[in-house]
């Protein structure tokens, strides 16, 4: 148990001590795609619902605030996450139409 124990510190502090020498290299990686436009519905997503289907030229469901539209790659479902990495299709503003209460 003991012989187990100190390899697995080892490869640990192996592991920290390689990520701490390459920490000023690591880039997050993501890109933005503006080709999409439009809306199927005007509707608000759940989140983690699929947002965009793969191969389709409009939304399904508008993201809610603070959530990205985003896949694992361009030919992928897209779905509404708070995680800004990826394959981010980005959505119209949320302008959708008349206000519902434009005298107050």
């Amino acid at each position: 148990m003991v012989p187990i124990l100190i390899a697995t510190y080892a490869i640990m502090m192996h592991t920290m001590a390689t990520t701490t020498a390459t920490s000023a290299n690591i880039v997050k990686r993501s890109y933005s795609d503006q080709s999409v436009h439009g809306y199927m519905t005007e509707r608000t997503c759940w989140w983690n619902e699929v947002c965009k289907e793969e191969f389709q030229n409009q939304f399904r469901c508008k993201c809610p605030q603070f959530s990205y539209c985003r896949s694992p790659g361009r030919y992928y479902n897209a779905y509404c996450s708070m995680t800004d990495t990826g394959y981010i299709w980005t959505q119209p503003t949320w302008d959708w139409g008349p206000q519902a209460f434009p005298n107050i």
